[in-house]
C-alpha cells in the first residue's frame, strides 16, 4: 500500500541517473555560490515567483520573519500598486515566465528598484529589471528544479535574511539517511511544516507531481489539523518536517495520527543554523522523491511523458 523508502542507495537509470548526480552535486555548487556577493533587501521588499520559485519566495517571507512578503506574479500583475516604493525581487530560472515578465514591466516605474534572480546569460526578465543576481546554472527546458531551486533558495536566504553558515556536505550526508523514513502512498501524500519548512512542503509536493505524477499537498503544520485532516484516508500518508517547530507540534500530531492507524512520519531537524536546517529538509525531500521514482520503475520525471498536459502548461506559463 505504501512506499516507505528501502535501505541502501539505488542504481538510477535514464533521466533519474542525471537527477541523482545533480542532487548530490549540490553541496559544492552551493558552497561556491554562497561566497558570492548578494544585495540586502530592505524591510517591506517583495519576492515574486511561480511554481518552485514561489516556494523560494516563501523562504524569504519566513526567513525575514515577515519583514519581506512573498507573492505569485499574477497578484502583482493584477495589483501593481503593491510594489510602489518597494524593492521587488523576481525569481525565475528561465527568465521568460510570462506572468513574471508582465509583472516586471508593470511595476518598473512604481517600484523603488527591481532585481531578477535568474540564470546566467540574458533573458527578457533581466532586461526588464534594474539589477540581476545570476544563478550559476543554464536554463534547461522542461527540467524539474533541483539544483536551480537550491541555488534560488540560497540566494533568497542571503538577500532577505543573511543566510549564515551552512555545512552543505553534512546536510546532504544526513539527508541520505533521513530520506529513507519518508512515506509515499497510493492516495494523497501530505507534507507539513512550520515557517520556512512550509516553503519546503510546497516544493516537495511539486516534485511529487513532476517526478511521480501522484497526488500530493504541502501545507502549514497548524492548518492541517483545521482543514485536510477531515478528509484524511487510510491510503493517505503524512510527512512532517520537524525543523522550525519550537513547540514540538509536529511530534504531537504524528503521535496522534500513528495511534489511530494513519501513516505518519517525521523528518528530523538537523543542523546548527537555520540555513543548514533548511537545506537538510530540501535534500531529504529531493532524495526521497528520487528513490520513490526508482522503486516505481520510472525512467524519468512523469510530467515529460504526458504531452497533452505539458502543452497546456507551456501555453499558460510561456
Amino acid at each position: 500500500m505504501t512506499g516507505r523508502m528501502s535501505r541502501g542507495r539505488l542504481k538510477h537509470s535514464g533521466r533519474l541517473r542525471a537527477a541523482a548526480e545533480e542532487i548530490r552535486g549540490q553541496p559544492k555548487a552551493l558552497e561556491a555560490f554562497g561566497k558570492s556577493g548578494f544585495p540586502s533587501a530592505s524591510k517591506g521588499s517583495v519576492f515574486v515567483g511561480a511554481g518552485d520559485s514561489y516556494a523560494a519566495a516563501l523562504v524569504a517571507f519566513y526567513a525575514s520573519r515577515a519583514g519581506c512578503i512573498a507573492l505569485d506574479p499574477y497578484v502583482l500583475v493584477a495589483y501593481p500598486e503593491i510594489a510602489a516604493g518597494r524593492e521587488v525581487f523576481f525569481i525565475s530560472v528561465s527568465g521568460r515566465t510570462a506572468a513574471n515578465v508582465e509583472a516586471a514591466a508593470r511595476v518598473r516605474r512604481l517600484a523603488k528598484s527591481t532585481t531578477a534572480i535568474t540564470s546566467e546569460g540574458t533573458n527578457r526578465l533581466s532586461e526588464l529589471t534594474d539589477h540581476a543576481v545570476k544563478l550559476p546554472v543554464r536554463p534547461a527546458p522542461r527540467s524539474p528544479g533541483l539544483m536551480s531551486f537550491s541555488l534560488s533558495a540560497l540566494a533568497v536566504l542571503n538577500i532577505s535574511a543573511n543566510a549564515g553558515g551552512c555545512d552543505f556536505e553534512g546536510a546532504m550526508h544526513r539527508a541520505e539517511k533521513d530520506s529513507l523514513e519518508m512515506v509515499f502512498s497510493k492516495g494523497m501524500t501530505y507534507f507539513l511544516g512550520n515557517a520556512s519548512a512550509h516553503a519546503i512542503t510546497v516544493y516537495s509536493a511539486a516534485k511529487v507531481y513532476e517526478f511521480l505524477g501522484a497526488k500530493a499537498q504541502g501545507e502549514l503544520l497548524e492548518e492541517f489539523s483545521h482543514l485536510e485532516l477531515f478528509s484524511l484516508g487510510e491510503s493517505d500518508s503524512v510527512n512532517i518536517f520537524s525543523c522550525f517547530d519550537p513547540e514540538g507540534a509536529g511530534l504531537k500530531l504524528r503521535e496522534a495520527l500513528s495511534q489511530r492507524g494513519y501513516q505518519a512520519r517525521q523528518v528530523p531537524s538537523r543542523g546548527r543554523s537555520d540555513c543548514e536546517k533548511l537545506f537538510h529538509a530540501i535534500f531529504t525531500s529531493q532524495l526521497a522523491v528520487l528513490r520513490r521514482a526508482e522503486e516505481l520503475g520510472l525512467s524519468g520525471p512523469t510530467f515529460l511523458a504526458n504531452k497533452g498536459r505539458l502543452a497546456i502548461s507551456d501555453s499558460r506559463i510561456y
